[in-house]
């Protein structure tokens, strides 16, 4: 039987189970939580910061689990196979929703409508299910399109490429043998860059039945970008010097002029020496055939089904989204708040110049995503086929097509299909 990707909860059983969040004397039986986060509080000093908050204003003790992102999903997936109790709350990307939802190992968090409604509309589908929302968006995260005004002087280049096809002139421009005309992110996020793409093409992974859709729009990002990107030496060569601390390490170093890369890189520039606000450039991502989509890799804040404290855990992470704790993590730490009201507040812009904030807002309105079942193998199925092709060693049709062969057998093993 086909499952419609937001219909899939009456077919796996998922259901609500968790109360909402209750009285004062309930409440009280949940004086502590224990919280997954990925990664040690020392390099996330604004969720520490608004951690010490919630204690303050409630009272409730949040013990930190401090989980290396990469062992982060297994670890909870391990603890929720054995029904273990010892997690009450997480944080983790959108993507992760529709396998933990279809198993049911989280959650509804039992948001008021005014709280769900102060995020983006494309950002409300994706943590809601069934009309409920799984998730509570915490930092924002996606992809930022910066160049180097001063190689683009050198270069005679008055303005950042507007669309693909500026990428491949003006990148050409500003290539020799000494600098890229353009980078983006792919050794560790290789699916997560050719989605953006995609979606700046016009394509999308799945459609809503759960089938592969992205063969041929797929195939116009090979033809019309990242191929021609590659022949005519306007990006790196090889895949290591792409990896998301080359690509940042080399844009600060000089040696690429314009880049895609994760939100950090623009405040990591800033207090390089040889940089200032005056000489980062920040822009929309150029636009594709379709759109100027920036892939949307937002974090937020799940509560697992078998907590035994999910009343206070509902409520760290109502307290962890709001719009005073997005602020503070944005102030304190960098990272692009998920709600867009943030963006005019004083303190912010005080922080923050006026043109990265302009593209900051802009980026959470279009930035797109999609939840899908089996996200792992999805991911490793593409990857396993998109590198050959964006290095030449394989025909980016033949790639793709094999992929989505790949897929469709994996959901009708599964069952989704």
């Amino acid at each position: 039987m086909k499952q419609t990707r937001r219909s899939f909860l009456k077919a796996t059983g998922a259901t609500g189970v968790a109360g909402v969040v209750g009285s004062a004397s309930a409440l009280a039986q949940n004086k502590s939580i224990t919280f997954y986060n990925a990664g040690s509080l020392k390099y996330d000093p604004g969720t520490e910061k608004n951690i010490q908050r919630f204690e303050d204003e409630t009272g409730i003790t949040v013990n930190v689990n401090e989980v290396p992102w990469s062992n982060l999903k297994t670890t909870l997936i391990t603890q929720w196979r054995n029904q273990g109790s010892q997690v009450d709350a997480f944080n983790g990307p959108t993507w992760w929703l529709a396998d933990f939802v279809a198993a049911n190992w989280i959650v509804p968090l039992d948001l008021p409508s005014d709280h769900v409604s102060k995020y983006p509309k494309n950002l409300q589908e994706l943590i809601q299910f069934d009309g409920q929302a799984y998730m509570a968006p915490q930092l924002g995260k996606w992809g930022t399109y910066l160049y180097d005004k001063q190689a683009m002087q050198q270069n005679n280049v008055q303005q950042p490429p507007q669309n693909w096809d500026e990428i491949i002139q003006k990148g050409k421009k500003m290539s020799d043998g000494n600098q890229s005309g353009f980078a983006f992110t792919w050794a560790n996020k290789d699916v997560f860059t050719f989605k953006q793409f995609l979606y700046q093409a016009g394509g999308q992974l799945f459609n809503e039945n759960n089938e592969p859709t992205f063969v041929n729009k797929g195939v116009d990002v090979f033809e019309n970008l990242l191929t021609p990107l590659r022949k005519q030496n306007i990006i790196p060569d090889g895949i290591s010097t792409m990896g998301e601390g080359p690509v940042g390490d080399a844009f600060i170093g000089g040696s690429l002029a314009t880049v895609e890369s994760w939100t950090p890189l623009a405040s990591r520039a800033w207090d390089s020496q040889d940089w200032s606000q005056e000489r980062l450039g920040v822009a929309k991502p150029p636009k594709g055939p379709q759109s100027r989509a920036t892939f949307q890799d937002t974090n937020g804040i799940g509560v697992s089904k078998f907590s035994q404290n999910k009343q206070a855990a509902k409520r760290f992470a109502r307290f962890m989204s709001t719009t005073e704790s997005v602020k503070t993590d944005m102030i304190t730490e960098g990272n692009p708040a998920p709600v867009p009201e943030v963006y005019d507040m004083q303190e912010v812009k005080q922080e923050f110049p006026q043109k990265w904030l302009d593209v900051q807002q802009y980026n959470l309105k279009h930035a797109k995503s999609e939840t899908y079942r089996a996200q792992p193998q999805v991911d490793n199925y593409l990857s396993n086929q998109i590198t050959p092709a964006l290095l030449g060693k394989k025909p980016p049709k033949q790639a793709l097509q094999t992929a989505e062969k790949n897929i469709t057998q994996l959901y009708k093993n599964l069952g989704i299909l």
